[in-house]
């Protein structure tokens, strides 16, 4: 046995399981359950031969101590314990946001002038920030709703999620994420057009978050930043919306530590709480 450090990765969609040069990626969905998560560890374990020492777990939900307060996109999550209800694995396991993990994953070692942040954007959208060294928190700790950013449109007041996330620009057009993703690549026009309509809505809101929060840099992480035009159309309306003094080349860049960056953030969290 490999004594190991685990960092998982909770999503809507997918749950990544990873340790050291090890990982594993599997379905989720809106009636996954902690115990299905737990069959997925411990076989991940067994296949690895590994020896945990401490778990951390990146969840898409507002965390309260080390249980979930709330999870819209896993319902099941709601109110998880997993130190109590996992009681038969013997290690540390620690609880962190899902974009909270990523921001300690992209920027493991932050200074004390730094300001700036992360957001994720997959099924929703949520965002993690700093100001001058410290994390912005709020008053629960529950600051970074990014999603939840209300933006007008010809159709009323939207959510940025419902404008620009995956799931939801996938379920517009009435097809699946995967296929969204298969036409836009065949060079679908109708997709790829609301593909980029997604990006330019977030593109907006993060030049307001710029303009308010003036930062060093801003990464982006997510897989519905992988659809074709997605990225670019974000970039073209940051540039068009920001205060011109504001903006730098290269302020706004892709989460450089890819797919793992939650799963390896979760981890970072974990250490520092034991």
């Amino acid at each position: 046995m490999e004594n190991s450090e685990i960092g998982i990765d909770l999503g809507g969609t997918k749950v990544l399981l990873v340790a050291g040069a090890n990982q594993s990626k599997h379905p989720t969905g809106k009636s996954f359950t902690p115990d299905m998560l737990k069959s997925l560890l411990e076989a991940f374990i067994l296949e690895h031969q590994l020896e945990p020492e401490l778990i951390g777990i990146a969840v898409p939900g507002l965390i309260h101590g080390n249980s979930v307060a709330d999870c819209d996109v896993l319902p099941e999550f709601k109110g998880w314990d997993p130190e109590n209800e996992w009681k038969a694995i013997a290690c540390p396991i620690g609880l962190c946001n899902d974009v909270k993990a990523a921001l300690y994953g992209e920027f493991p070692a932050i200074s004390p002038d730094f300001s700036g942040g992360i957001i994720m954007v997959g099924t929703a959208i949520g965002a993690s920030f700093i100001s001058n060294g410290s994390e912005i928190k709020g008053k629960d700790g529950w600051a970074g709703e990014f999603g939840y950013f209300p933006i007008h449109t010809k159709d009323g007041i939207k959510r940025l999620d419902e404008l620009s996330g995956g799931q939801y620009l996938a379920d517009s057009l009435g097809i699946s994420s995967s296929e969204m993703a298969e036409k836009a690549i065949a060079g679908d026009v109708k997709v790829l057009r609301h593909i980029e309509t997604g990006g330019y809505f977030l593109g907006v809101a993060i030049a307001g978050i710029i303009n308010f929060l003036n930062p060093d840099v801003i990464a982006i992480g997510g897989g519905t930043v992988k659809l074709p035009g997605y990225w670019e159309a974000v970039l073209k309306a940051v540039k068009e919306h920001v205060i011109p003094i504001f903006w730098e080349e290269g302020m706004i860049r892709k989460a450089g530590t890819g797919d793992q960056v939650a799963a390896l953030g979760a981890l970072n969290r974990a250490r520092s709480l034991s």
